[in-house]
């Protein structure tokens, strides 16, 4: 298998503000966008030939990865939302195909469920992961041979008849998009796989290993303190750090300045971002912005803005956008 497949056309509502400015895949997770995790993961297996679901901002995108000449990108334009089986329809592929969600950052083993995936010989496999709380995902029960008798998208906590999430990565044979309505929203969890569990065509694959969806606050979050715990702390050559102290696992960008401040980790200082005489406790601040006698804690702030003598606790402060002196926020987006 050579084909793969990421999702990327989603609007990310659950990451705004940041989001009104960027695309969710181009979001920065750890000083790089999403998308860029995503696609040394799929080369790291080999899978080189990728194609990218994109429409909302999707010229960030494309422009990015244009970069990449050790992998051949296309970006099948859609004059419409289709939805993700939809979208995959629309790309046109005739290759067995792994998609994977452009909000997910793992380590999972996509050998393992490739491996699985050809003894089989159906249409369909599904990575699935125990998780603790199954309602906040689509589940499914699966038999000794692994196929999957029911499937359930985001269930009631009372209709949780599994711990095993599915994780929106797949591998799709392409006759399974015979099924697929053409020129109209469809979706793989509420539409496709109904069917083809109908039909016993969909099997899943129990993995382990991390597994986030960083389309959500708290999955953004935990997916930057997994990616700081395993780099500890990183600081740009070309940093300035005077009469400051850092704690903990932190990320520094390139050309930022920290001066008189504490930082204590998990956190993200982004390229070119200036702090001064400021308290940053467990936070993210995007590139180019400007904290000067501020306190930050748990909070993202986006690109090029602006905190002066403010206090924010458990928000995200959007793009572009300057918080007036002596402001406090708190559990806010603004």
């Amino acid at each position: 298998m050579k084909k793969a497949v990421i999702l990327a056309g989603g609007y990310g509502t659950r990451l705004r503000p940041l989001t009104f400015t960027t695309p969710k895949v181009m979001i920065p997770l750890v000083n790089k966008p999403v998308i860029e995790y995503i696609v040394d993961y799929l080369a790291g297996y080999g899978l080189e030939d990728i194609v990218i679901t994109t429409n909302y901002l999707r010229e960030q995108t494309i422009n990015y990865l244009s970069k990449r000449k050790d992998l051949k990108l296309s970006y099948p334009e859609e004059s419409s939302p289709l939805g993700t089986a939809g979208s995959v329809k629309n790309a046109g592929i005739s290759d067995t195909m792994l998609i994977i969600q452009g909000d997910n950052v793992t380590d999972m083993d996509l050998r393992k469920v490739m491996k699985f995936h050809e003894t089989h010989e159906k249409l369909v496999t599904i990575a699935l992961l125990p998780v603790p709380n199954p309602s906040l995902y689509g589940i499914a029960e699966i038999e000794a041979n692994g196929r999957i008798r029911n499937f359930k998208e985001k269930p009631s906590a009372s209709e949780c008849f599994s711990n095993l999430a599915n994780t929106g990565l797949y591998i799709i044979e392409p006759e399974a998009m015979d099924y697929v309505l053409e020129g109209s929203a469809f979706d793989f969890s509420k539409d496709l796989f109904p069917i083809l569990v109908a039909k016993k065509e969909v099997f899943g694959c129990v993995v382990d290993g991390f597994w986030t969806d960083v389309g959500s606050p708290e999955g953004y979050m935990e997916a930057s303190r997994w990616i700081l715990a395993k780099k500890g702390f990183e600081c740009a050559d070309t940093a300035e750090i005077e009469d400051s102290e850092i704690q903990g696992n932190v990320a520094i960008g390139e050309y930022a300045v920290i001066k008189k401040s504490l930082i204590r980790g998990p956190a993200v200082v982004g390229e070119h971002t200036e702090i001064l005489k400021s308290k940053i406790y467990e936070s993210v601040v995007f590139s180019h912005a400007n904290l000067r006698e501020t306190t930050l804690t748990k909070s993202v702030v986006g690109e090029n803005t602006v905190l002066k003598r403010a206090e924010v606790t458990d928000s995200i402060i959007g793009a572009r956008s300057e918080i007036k002196e002596g402001a406090s926020v708190k559990d806010s987006r603004i």
